[in-house]
């Protein structure tokens, strides 16, 4: 009687084995399947974000534009990409890598004000743009690139309106 037992206990060993393994495979397929789905979402949450962002400083500049002087606090919060402030060509942008091809790739599409085109790397770039008529400048400086990147604090912008200078509205962008 004691034999029959024996072989038994082995048997139970292989089974529950077996039966992991194929649990594990199963959860290795379902993880292979919906992983670039969660990463698109992820892309896309980020770049509406980004989107948000973009458009709360372009109301901020609209405002300040009414009558120089006027000063606007920013407190901008970075968490993918990167943010440019483009003195020389009068832009602001925002630059983001994207496993999600948010719009065609080389074609760019206005999302109100703002806008949006996705080139081809890996992962994707996509570059949100809003140019001005106005004459932006960074710490008074009339040429060149300010990048931000990413941060764990946010960074806190001063937007101000230095009043019209040959013709145009000045707009100045400093770190408070």
């Amino acid at each position: 009687m004691k034999r029959i037992f024996e072989g038994k206990r082995g048997q139970v060993w292989v089974e529950t084995v077996i039966y992991t393994l194929i649990g594990l495979a199963i959860i290795g397929l379902v993880l292979a399947t919906a992983k670039p789905k969660i990463d698109d979402q992820r892309s896309k949450v980020s770049i509406e974000q980004a989107i948000e962002a973009l458009g709360n400083i372009n109301n901020k500049i609209f405002e300040v534009q009414r009558a120089a002087g006027n000063q606007r606090r920013i407190d901008l919060k970075i968490g993918k990409g990167k943010f440019v402030i483009d003195t020389t060509e009068d832009t602001l942008s925002w630059v983001l890598g994207s496993t999600l091809e948010y719009s065609e790739v080389d074609s760019t599409i206005s999302i109100g004000s703002i806008n949006v085109t996705t080139r081809e790397s890996t992962p994707y770039e996509v570059e949100l743009k809003i140019g001005y008529a106005l004459d932006i400048q960074y710490n008074g400086q009339t040429v060149g690139v300010k990048e931000f990147s990413e941060a764990p604090i946010p960074y806190v912008l001063t937007i101000e309106n230095m009043g019209v200078i040959d013709g145009n509205i000045v707009i100045s962008i400093r770190e408070a």
